[in-house]
């Protein structure tokens, strides 16, 4: 009998602890034909996945832990509509991998996850306040782009003051005899106080891959081929205001490279307005400026996104860039080395979230 009542009770335990749990399953698809005008001297029409919203799928959950203590947990993997191909063929999970604790403390949070630079300041990015991939910086190297997460990392996030929130990253590099070998360190603060937001933001990776950055460098002659730098540090600053039906960002990064032979710093300057002229539709405007040394690049960007629905928009953006200075070719994110000084880009497609 005893053994019966203890089964039922902990049968009991087992439902209570499941009803304070919640999990939620989240994603994005994104597809739409494109047409580059000047690609190594030729133009292209392709469709291109994840221009409006990076194409994931994801799992968020929480458990109640009682006393204002909860338990986090995040699952979220990379993929691309136009063939179904994960964005990182290594890893399941590329762009989140996460589990934690939070409460009237804050909350702690380890594993695999985007950098504060990211999370704060890419949010007031022309690529993410226009929803349009072309409009990240030349080189992603300020990661804005949300393409070099943190391995092996934890994270605090302060409770918020006033509207103010700060956090601090460290990623392991987990190499024995070398602590900074691999290592990454990130931290920020953000604002929000009514229709304002200020932030700043900081970010240093050692031995971070070159990536596409490694092309962007090589249509400059810079770089030496290098496929990975000794070290990548980012400072990133900016503002959002909401007048009406009008929301405005700024945004400023810098980044320098460091290189076994040499040294480079990018900077890049984000202006960028986006008018819901009416309930479905909004007008986006972008202006942005880069300096590398002294390649120079500036882009203007116009779209417009009519929401069907809720979760489904339909959208059609351009952009274009002018390359000066000592930069000889336009190079805009993701769409390949122009063979002139100047390069334009128009999308027509989908998305839908769910």
């Amino acid at each position: 009998m005893k053994q019966v009542l203890f089964v039922i009770a902990a049968t009991g335990m087992t439902a209570g602890a499941f009803a304070q749990s919640n999990v939620t399953v989240y994603g994005s698809m994104d597809a739409g034909v494109a047409y580059v005008n000047n690609v190594g001297g030729k133009s292209v029409t392709r469709l291109d996945q994840g221009t409006m919203q990076p194409d994931r799928i994801g799992f968020r959950g929480t458990e109640d832990l009682g006393e204002g203590l909860k338990a986090n947990y995040q699952l979220e993997a990379g993929f691309s509509t136009d063939t179904g191909a994960s964005t990182n063929a290594n890893r399941l999970f590329n762009r989140a991998s996460t589990i934690g604790l939070s409460g009237s403390f804050g909350a702690v949070t380890l594993g695999n996850m985007p950098d504060i630079v990211f999370d704060y300041a890419g949010k007031l990015s022309n690529g993410f306040q226009l929803t349009n991939f072309y409009l990240f910086h030349p080189g992603n190297l300020d990661t804005l782009a949300n393409t070099f997460q943190f391995n092996n990392a934890v994270r605090y996030t302060s409770p918020s003051f006033s509207g103010l929130t700060m956090s601090a990253m460290y990623g392991f590099g987990e190499v024995a005899g070398d602590n900074s070998k691999g290592r990454n360190i990130s931290a920020g603060a953000n604002y929000v106080q009514g229709p304002l937001r200020l932030v700043l933001a900081y970010s240093k990776q050692n031995d971070r891959v070159a990536g596409y950055a490694g092309t962007f460098l090589g249509s400059l002659g810079l770089g030496n081929g290098a496929t990975v730098f000794n070290s990548l540090t980012t400072l990133a600053t900016g503002a959002g205001y909401t007048i009406g039906d009008v929301r405005l960002n700024g945004l400023y990064t810098q980044n320098k490279i460091e290189l076994p032979a040499s040294s480079l710093t990018q900077k890049n300057v984000d202006l960028g307005a986006s008018w819901h002229y009416n309930p479905a539709n909004a007008l986006n405007l972008g202006y942005t400026h880069s300096k590398l040394e002294g390649a120079r690049y500036n882009q203007i960007s116009v779209s417009n996104v009519y929401s069907l629905s809720k979760r489904t928009e339909v959208y059609a953006q351009a952009a274009y860039q002018r390359a000066g200075g000592t930069a000889h070719f336009a190079i805009q994110n993701n769409t390949g080395v122009s063979s002139s000084d100047s390069q334009w880009v128009t999308t027509v497609g989908m998305h839908h979230s769910f």
